[in-house]
């Protein structure tokens, strides 16, 4: 059987391409947001409340000016903690300021603690605008960071977007080419196949040439499914949609990749659910897709043996919708970095094989289905993940 993959090493060294992975930024922002207690907050927020806690209950009552400004410094740490972790680091700095300063404010504590000689209602309001402080500001911050973010997702996008049309474009160029050498492949493969037919039964059996006669044949025929890839590739088939189980799809695969498996011993396991999981969708060339990954990840194992999984995941949230999801799992080495940006790309990978193309026409007979196709790094070593819409 023909390998249907870009070659077999793509099925265990597969990653997702650039623009079908998710993207890494999107919650970039979000992420660098310090913690309440990494070293940022620790050195603009509580030591500093630590430290004018101290100044302020150690000032003499006479010192009527130094407590108002003790006071007011007060508000730097709280503004520093809405700005840096959002409303909840505001809260709490603020919260802290309150609790530090209530007992100085309106208590006597002692020879060495003074209270602030200052009015109670001045006092009362200050206690209060740090908190209205902190609630102000951590509200706007949030909304930077929400606003950044959104930014950050629309940019992504678009960085997507752009790349998605500049390999449609340059895919849409190399498929003219493709089909129309394709096309010059086939008319002289025609009367080569019809000189075949009549020339075959004038060898006998058992004479010299006739093994040299079949692999003449086995040739023929191998060129011809290559052009016919090429061509699938050039001008896929409008795939014929309705309601079908995604787990019939995971069993007619077993059932297809059983003979390959056997003979490089490869263990095939499944992982299917008890309930139909209902997708819409083409049956023939969803089974297509699968074959061609699982194909390229039992030529990936060769000779060693080793496990194929297959699987079928209801009910995932991806960009929003519910999708299900059919995972082929290989046993293989981990993804490489430099196999991630090229792993779709026609004719990548290619060797004595197969044609280059299996994952490049899988990868499109899954958009065809508003799916995503990609590849990662887990489970058994290595995971195609083909998503697909929920019926």
């Amino acid at each position: 059987m023909e390998s249907a993959g870009n070659s077999p090493r793509s099925a265990s060294t597969a990653g997702a391409a650039g623009d079908r992975a998710p993207p890494r930024s999107l919650w970039r922002r979000e992420e660098q947001r310090p913690r309440l207690l990494s070293t940022r907050m620790l050195l603009l927020v509580w030591l500093p409340i630590v430290v004018i806690s101290v100044l302020h209950y150690g000032t003499d009552a006479q010192h009527l000016w130094v407590h108002d400004v003790l006071r007011r410094l007060y508000y730097l740490p709280i503004i520093f903690a809405a700005f840096l972790a959002g409303l909840r680091g505001g809260l709490i700095a603020a919260g802290l300021v309150s609790l530090s300063y209530l007992p100085h404010a309106f208590l006597h504590l002692g020879p060495m603690a003074y209270m602030d000689p200052a009015d109670s209602l001045e006092k009362a309001l200050e206690v209060v605008l740090y908190n209205l402080v902190a609630v102000v500001a951590g509200y706007l911050a949030d909304s930077e960071w929400k606003r950044r973010a959104a930014l950050e997702r629309a940019l992504e996008e678009q960085r997507r977007l752009q790349r998605q049309l500049v390999r449609a474009g340059r895919l849409g160029a190399l498929g003219e080419v493709v089909a129309g050498i394709a096309h010059e492949i086939k008319n002289p493969l025609h009367s080569l196949r019809g000189t075949a037919e009549i020339v075959d039964p004038l060898i006998p059996a058992d004479a010299e040439q006739r093994r040299l006669w079949e692999i003449h044949v086995s040739e023929l025929a191998r060129l011809e499914r290559v052009a016919e890839r090429f061509l699938s590739f050039a001008r896929p088939h409008p795939i014929s949609a309705g309601p079908l189980d995604l787990c019939d799809v995971a069993r007619r695969l077993v059932e297809l990749i059983g003979t390959d498996a056997r003979k490089k011993d490869v263990e095939i396991e499944q992982q299917l659910p008890d309930e139909p999981v209902m997708v819409e969708g083409d049956r023939d060339q969803l089974a297509q897709v699968a074959l061609n990954i699982a194909l390229n990840a039992v030529n990936a194992i060769g000779d060693r043996g080793g496990r194929l999984r297959v699987s079928v995941v209801p009910d995932l949230e991806h960009d929003g919708r519910a999708m299900h999801t059919l995972c082929i799992e290989n046993d293989g080495p981990p993804i490489p970095e430099d196999e991630i940006e090229h792993l779709f790309d026609p004719f990548h990978g290619s060797d004595d094989q197969g044609s280059g193309l299996g994952l490049s026409i899988s990868e499109r007979i899954v958009e065809q289905h508003d799916g995503t196709l990609h590849a990662e790094n887990g489970g058994l070593g290595v995971v195609f993940k083909v998503c697909l819409p929920a019926a």
